[in-house]
């Protein structure tokens, strides 16, 4: 093994070479005083029977003065090639380090450079503090202006981070818009931390102008640190990047410091994830179905479908926990699909009048294949077009309306009714309202919740069903949970409801079932009206 490992080093093998090079013009010049002696001395005498000795001696010398030159020769090439070998070397330690665009550290030179500031810094008891910060809309400034201008954006952003923050910080970019910042405080110096931060916040947001173009990005950050003894680089900066997601995700424009909650909670998130996967390869996510119930007659009209997680420990989830993760992580639509799926197959044996509604996320309304999978869906489990309703939220809706008219006009095209869900919490536009071929108005649950002690929620609940009646559009309310709101949302002219007040969210075989059961009027909440 030894001899393997000597074998394969090239600064060895060259230090042989040299010493088998030096060796041979030693000897070579060795020989040359030797010969030289003899030639000369015998040189004077003139004797013809030394003629052939003096010949030889003769050759020799010049053999001599030749395999000199050559072995200088060959040193000297050898010196040339370490000395090009060392240099390369150089470079590709440099390049190994080094971002190409910045001229920073990049992620290997970082931890290497943190590193021995960490050991230096445990010498004399600081603590190590890692800032992880994040470019927003850098993605946008390529797209918009182009790959040479974000490039020179990163160049000028770096040369002035590394003049604010001064030579004795490890300054990096460690992706394509991701930079961090090590540097060693003392324990009772760690406010300088916080000031460094916003530092960091405020060059990176400056306005920068570009070939008369001003261009202006923003910046999330986050901070962790720790003493500096026994710490560890890999560590302290994903604790810092756990803080600078936190702080991306709640949009704050502030420098976060990273706490053990966080890491919990990113745990858990990651749990989630792996569990979304494992459930929907095992089947765990089944629709549950809302009532819907007409508010003057007390039939069931329709069933919400809402998504249910039935977890193996943690028995039934709700969609408040794994729906925001599904979307992050780009399983939305499959499980969307797999769920709308499962109701429409169970519901199309269903007494033909019920309705049954599905909510459509964001994202998916961003999916221009959008129709044409609900429509693949229906065509499946032989569900009529005219019985499925897709809600389409308020905010998701206007945030790109000519998408959303194509997608809209594709699914009305197919027969399919349509509802604006949680009606009131966006940025309507009236003339949007009037353009869009809408089937039912909801009114979020939050004007419910509150209808009987704020005058504001009841004049809001007034108002979208004054305006709902002149667009001949029926109004479904959310969140009816006990009479009083009940009585109110009649009063107000409202036609649809659903809630607790009649009825949780329940499994398939329940709504069956309750279906099954309603023969008599009195049997459902709408005979309190007939007795009031």
């Amino acid at each position: 093994m030894t001899s393997v490992t000597r074998s394969n080093n090239p600064r060895l093998r060259n230090a042989r070479r040299e010493l088998v090079v030096l060796t041979v013009l030693i000897t070579a010049v060795m020989l040359l005083i030797w010969n030289g002696s003899k030639f000369f001395h015998a040189l004077p005498l003139g004797d013809a029977e030394l003629a052939p000795g003096i010949q030889a001696a003769s050759t020799a010398l010049t053999l001599n003065v030749a395999l000199i030159l050559f072995g200088w020769r060959r040193y000297v090439d050898l010196q040339h090639e370490a000395e090009m070998r060392e240099e390369q070397e150089r470079r590709a330690t440099v390049l190994a380090t080094t971002d190409t665009i910045t001229g920073l550290y990049n992620r290997k030179g970082f931890a290497d450079r943190a590193g021995q500031l960490c050991l230096d810094a445990g010498l004399r008891g600081d603590n190590l503090v890692v800032i992880s910060f994040q470019i927003h809309r850098f993605k946008s400034v390529n797209d918009q202006h182009g790959y040479e201008t974000g490039d020179r954006l990163l160049k000028t952003l770096s040369v002035a981070l590394a003049d604010e923050l001064g030579s004795d910080a490890v300054l990096a970019r460690l992706g394509s818009d991701e930079f961090a910042v090590a540097l060693a405080l003392c324990p009772d110096d760690m406010g300088r931390a916080d000031a460094l931060a916003e530092t960091v916040l405020q060059t990176v947001t400056r306005p920068l102008l570009f070939e008369e173009r001003i261009i202006q990005v923003g910046a999330f950050s986050g901070i962790a640190a720790t003493p500096a003894t026994n710490a560890r680089i890999p560590d302290i900066l994903r604790r810092a990047d756990i803080a600078m997601d936190h702080a991306r995700s709640g949009r704050v424009a502030r420098p976060v410091w990273f706490d053990a909650g966080m890491e919990r909670a990113l745990i858990a998130h990651g749990e989630i994830e792996q569990g979304i996967r494992f459930g929907l390869e095992h089947g765990q996510f089944v629709p549950y179905f809302e009532p819907q119930v007409d508010l003057k007659s007390g039939d069931i009209v329709g069933f919400e479908v809402l998504a249910r997680w039935i977890h193996p420990l943690s028995g039934v989830i709700g969609p408040d926990v794994f729906i925001p993760v599904a979307d992050e992580i780009g399983l939305i639509g499959r499980l969307s699909d797999k769920v709308i799926g499962d109701a429409l197959r169970e519901a199309a044996a269903w007494d033909p009048a019920i309705k049954i509604s599905v909510n459509i996320s964001p994202s998916q309304l961003a999916d221009g294949w959008l129709a044409h999978r609900i429509v693949k869906t229906l065509a499946e489990t032989a569900f009529p077009a005219d019985r499925l309703v897709v809600e389409i939220t308020e905010s998701s809706l206007f945030a790109d309306v000519d998408l959303a008219r194509s997608v809209v006009t594709s699914l009305k095209n197919q027969g399919i009714r349509l509802a604006l869900d949680d009606f009131g919490t966006g940025f309507s536009s009236l003339a949007h309202l009037r353009s869009l071929p809408f089937d039912i108005i909801k009114i979020d649950r939050s004007f419910v919740t509150n209808i009987n002690t704020k005058r504001e929620s009841s004049a809001i609940v007034r108002a979208v069903t004054t305006l709902a009646a002149a667009l001949q559009v029926p109004v479904c309310v959310e969140g009816i949970e006990d009479e009083d709101s009940y009585r109110t949302v009649v009063g107000l002219g409202c036609e649809i409801g659903q809630g607790w007040y009649f009825g949780k969210p329940m499994p398939a075989e329940d709504a069956r079932e309750l279906l099954d059961a309603r023969s008599r009027p009195q049997t459902v909440p709408a005979r309190s009206v007939s007795n009031g």
